[in-house]
């Protein structure tokens, strides 16, 4: 096939060659000949305008005899004329012969010049006059004559130039319609040559080109010859190849997939460059469900809406660290989509892939182990509590008891002063309060066991709420300018609890809200049914003073506490009791300012709730 197209083509190429060649020379010598015929034409012109000189030197000279004769200035300028005009004829390329007739003419120019000029100075003598204005004609005649007979030499030789002129012009002419006329034919020859061998072998491998990229690896070239088949050899070859490295990369993506959808740490691929930096490119199942979003919605978020305001300040620094090589490994805080937050320990790095950077975050939720940390930490408060409360029983209890009694009897004597018997009274407060400590440590390190039965959650909040307007000292009555709101789900189930201990905590933490509102304020007590869950909420808001992050962290520690005079075990006390009947408490800011306090309950003892 190659030598087929090579053979024809060079037929082509020596024909058009040697047309070409032709047409260059038959152009060369066309376009000598028409500037031959130009310089003719430039020649007659030169000539007829001499000739026209001439004749107006000899008006001139016949307006001599008139009334109203040229003046001599004007004659003479008509003479610098036509001097100027026979030596202008010099300035093209003669042949010798042509050189010596002009030389000739120009010669009898300047005598005719001479002559006129005699004319015009001998103007005055009549008789000289007319003698020198006649040879002065004489010689004009004999110009006129010599350049006519020039002119129609030259006018002779223009036309036999100008035909054999045409003549070559239409014989080029009839050349270039014949290569013009065989050019389509030797085009069509040649086309039907490449058609006929190389556009059906093409079109072959192009229909199987187009159906390897459309996924059809089973398809292969047959049926051609030449070139062409060693061409469709090596395209099947590639087309097995192909297949076999589509398979192995698609065992290795589901292998990838695999590793990635099924791991219980959340992984994030991020943006690593451009505008969107951080944006979440993919992410896996564990991710979706750690953090309550679709994937849909994961993927237009960016990472510093996950974290929490604190943690999305300090995305920008841990990236530039990533960026120079480093892989973090950190404790950090991430926010759900219901605004829960709870703690993740992440691994990121730099991932390159196509030459575009990624960031590689691998989130593991550490809340259990927080939480454990957080009961080994409490389990060690408790164990100090116990002995330091066994302690205080038996080395403060009975002594302190001595020393009460001790006051006692001598506040009631008489001789003490008024103010005396004051301080005494005071000291035997103080000495109550210590009482009340060693109580309260001695509830919270030996609680004692609930006693469980079938309850109504709502009487047993309506009841402390209750109790707390009667009692004198907490009442938030209209001078306070404290109001209570009861917002029941009256379709609670009962629950097994007991309810002194539910009491407990509930008094607890009312005292607390209206301690904390400082006599204004609305205290809500909420309650509902989680049927998934089959739990009971319970929320108790209160409008009071806003709390911090560090005190909420803090605010169920034993002995942590922000009054003057507190003791720090009454929360405390609390999520030990909650925590007794297989529940959660938790606290967060109230939107309207202040706190709120979150319990959840199980209906039965054999449900446990471990979140919220």
């Amino acid at each position: 096939m190659k030598k087929k197209i090579i053979i024809v083509l060079s037929v082509v190429s020596l024909l058009l060659l040697l047309g070409g060649v032709y047409l260059i020379k038959a152009i060369d010598t066309n376009a000598s000949r028409f500037n031959e015929i130009i310089m003719f034409h430039q020649v007659e012109i030169l000539r007829e305008n001499l000739l026209l000189n001439i004749r107006g030197v000899e008006a001139d000279l016949y307006s001599q005899n008139t009334d109203r004769p040229e003046s001599g200035d004007a004659v003479e300028s008509h003479v610098i004329d036509l001097g100027e005009t026979i030596n202008t004829c010099f300035n093209c390329h003669h042949e010798e012969s042509v050189l010596e007739r002009l030389h000739d003419l120009r010669h009898q120019i300047d005598q005719y010049g001479y002559a006129v000029n005699s004319v015009l100075s001998v103007k005055a003598d009549a008789g000289r006059f007319r003698a020198e204005q006649e040879k002065a004609h004489l010689i004009g005649d004999s110009l006129i004559n010599k350049v006519n007979t020039m002119i129609v030499l030259t006018s002779k030789r223009l036309i036999d130039r100008t035909e054999k002129a045409k003549r070559q012009l239409h014989q080029t002419r009839i050349f270039l319609f014949m290569l013009v006329a065989t050019g389509p034919m030797l085009v069509a020859v040649l086309a039907f040559t490449v058609i006929r061998g190389v556009t059906g072998p093409i079109q072959a491998l192009l229909d199987a080109t187009r159906k390897l990229k459309a996924g059809n690896l089973e398809h292969r070239v047959e049926g051609l010859r030449d070139e062409f088949g060693e061409l469709a050899v090596g395209f099947n070859a590639m087309a097995s190849s192909l297949k076999e490295q589509v398979k192995k990369i698609e065992e290795s993506e589901k292998r990838y997939r695999l590793l990635f959808e099924s791991a219980a740490d959340a992984i994030f691929i991020l943006e690593g460059e451009g505008e969107q930096l951080g944006k979440i490119v993919t992410a896996n199942k564990a991710a979706v469900a750690m953090h309550g979003y679709s994937l849909d919605e994961l993927l237009t978020l960016n990472i510093k809406d996950i974290d929490t305001p604190d943690e999305a300040a300090k995305v920008s620094g841990r990236i530039r660290r990533i960026f120079s090589g480093e892989w973090l490994k950190m404790e950090v805080n991430h926010r759900r989509k219901d605004g829960t937050v709870f703690p993740v320990e992440v691994n990121a790095g730099l991932l390159e892939f196509s030459n575009h950077r990624y960031i590689q975050a691998i989130d593991r939720d550490i809340s259990e182990r927080k939480q454990a940390e957080e009961t080994l930490r409490r389990t060690e408060q408790l164990k100090v509590a116990g002995e330091l409360a066994t302690g205080l029983a038996h080395e403060i209890k009975n002594p302190l008891a001595g020393i009460k009694a001790s006051i006692e009897i001598l506040s009631t004597a008489r001789y003490l002063p008024a103010e005396d018997k004051g301080i005494l009274v005071q000291v035997i407060g103080e000495i109550k309060r210590i009482e009340m400590l060693i109580k309260g440590l001695l509830n919270f390190a030996r609680p004692s066991r609930p006693q469980f039965d079938d309850i109504d959650m709502n009487v047993v909040l309506d009841s402390v709420a209750n109790l707390v307007l009667q009692n004198p000292s907490h009442t938030p009555g209209a001078s306070r300018g404290i109001a209570i709101v009861r917002d029941f789900d009256h379709h609670l189930p009962a629950i097994t609890a007991d309810p002194m201990k539910l009491k407990q905590v509930f008094m607890n933490l009312l005292l607390n809200a209206v301690d904390a509102m400082q006599d204004v304020g609305t205290l809500v007590m909420k309650t509902r049914f989680d049927a998934a869950a089959h739990a009971v909420q319970i929320e108790i808001s209160n409008t009071g003073r806003e709390i911090d992050a560090v005190v909420m962290a803090k605010i169920f520690q034993p002995f942590f506490t922000t009054k003057p005079k507190g003791t720090g075990l009454g929360l405390a006390i609390s999520k030990r009791l909650i925590e007794d009947h297989g529940g959660r408490i938790g606290i967060a800011p109230n939107p309207g300012g202040g706190a709120v306090f979150k319990i959840i309950l199980p209906v039965s003892q054999s449900e446990r709730v471990h979140s919220f």
